[in-house]
């Protein structure tokens, strides 16, 4: 009796405890940090109300705390929450009655609504390029990805190239991020209210690297054009692996997990959809844990080169049926060619089953 009555007041003290953790946590003030914010022109510091939206009174008590200083030369600034909840300590924020919420926010400067388009936009040399180029290329070890659906937000070039690469990509902005060169900062910042502009794509838009024109029109003629890189990076289904796959074995639903991954636009052409990867064959030995590839499978062949298939041909309203040879492997749905027995001819048709295949004549003869 006495140990159950102890394990009674062990229980309800625990859920006491656990209420008052939830009571005071739903109480606490919200400091929520944005994903990506630009500062007002001619800004000197970050001050917390920038970067964040702040939910009560005593969240609003930091509103105007120094987080940072603003970014210079149109360079993006990267503040992580660690580093925002440094700042905020050293400022005496009371952690019992404030929230911090979320990852990281990416910062960048505003120019002016008037600003023309940047001397940077201007035609440069081929050496100047060169080093400009290799440089970039340096700072983009470990690149910074801007969410597409904060940019087109934006009435600068930059939300206009995000905008531009969605319906490009037909692809919601929100499952797009961009990664900018440093070195177009300007050029991008700058407002369309300003300039007349087109963009042209100068390569394939699923790519890991899309190049592009922008070409600035004054006057009813081109002013100049300007050429630049954006590294697109797209949200995707990929699908994992649960367990060895032996080469040759179908891929069921036991055997794969679809799960969210961030990927480039390059890279996710090549990545399979759950319904896509199920019933698929693999064409080698897959481990557990990796990522499908679209060339690690193939559809199930339901038709052989070599088997003989029956044919059924439809001439207006009337069916033929007729056995033909299969001149390659097919799967339901593939159009593939074959040769009727004891002819030479062959034909198209379109396989429908294990060994067997449909052609729509349209009044042609075989």
């Amino acid at each position: 009796m006495r140990f159950s009555l102890m394990n009674s007041l062990k229980w309800n003290l625990a859920i006491l405890i656990a209420a008052l953790l939830i009571t005071s946590s739903s109480l606490a003030d919200e400091i929520r940090l944005k994903g990506s914010v630009r500062l007002q022109a001619h800004a000197q510091v970050v001050l917390l109300s920038d970067i964040a939206v702040l939910t009560g009174d005593i969240a609003h008590k930091y509103a105007d705390t120094v987080i940072a200083d603003a970014p210079k030369d149109g360079r993006v600034l990267e503040l992580s929450i660690s580093a925002v909840r440094r700042v905020l300590s050293d400022a005496d924020a009371h952690w019992g009655k404030l929230q911090l919420i979320g990852r990281r926010v990416l910062v960048r400067p505003r120019f002016a609504e008037a600003t023309p388009p940047p001397q940077a936009m201007m035609p440069t040399s081929i050496v100047k390029t060169t080093r400009i180029k290799s440089k970039a290329k340096f700072v983009n070890k470990q690149r910074i990805y801007e969410s597409a659906a904060e940019l087109v937000k934006e009435r600068t070039l930059r939300g206009s190239i995000a905008e531009f690469l969605a319906k490009g990509l037909k692809i919601a902005p929100s499952k797009l991020r961009l990664n900018f060169s440093a070195n177009d900062a300007s050029m991008l910042d700058a407002s369309t209210n300003a300039f007349r502009f087109e963009i042209q794509p100068r390569s394939n838009l699923q790519s890991d690297r899309v190049e592009l024109s922008v070409i600035f029109w004054s006057n009813n003629s081109v002013n100049q054009t300007h050429s630049l890189s954006v590294h697109p990076s797209v949200s995707i289904d990929a699908v994992k692996v649960t367990q060895d796959i032996k080469r040759g074995e179908t891929l069921t639903e036991v055997d794969l997990t679809s799960e969210q991954q961030w990927v480039s636009a390059g890279a996710a052409i090549h990545i399979p959809s759950l319904i896509e990867a199920v019933g698929r064959i693999a064409t080698s030995r897959i481990k557990e844990g990796t990522t499908l590839k679209r060339q690690q499978i193939r559809r199930q062949f339901v038709v052989k080169r070599g088997d003989r298939v029956i044919v059924k041909c439809i001439v207006g309203g009337v069916v033929i049926t007729l056995e033909a040879e299969a001149k390659s492997d097919g799967a339901i749905g593939d159009d593939i060619e074959f040769k009727k027995i004891g002819e030479r001819e062959t034909f198209i048709a379109t396989v429908s089953g294990s060994r067997a295949a449909v052609l729509n004549l349209h009044n042609k003869s075989l």
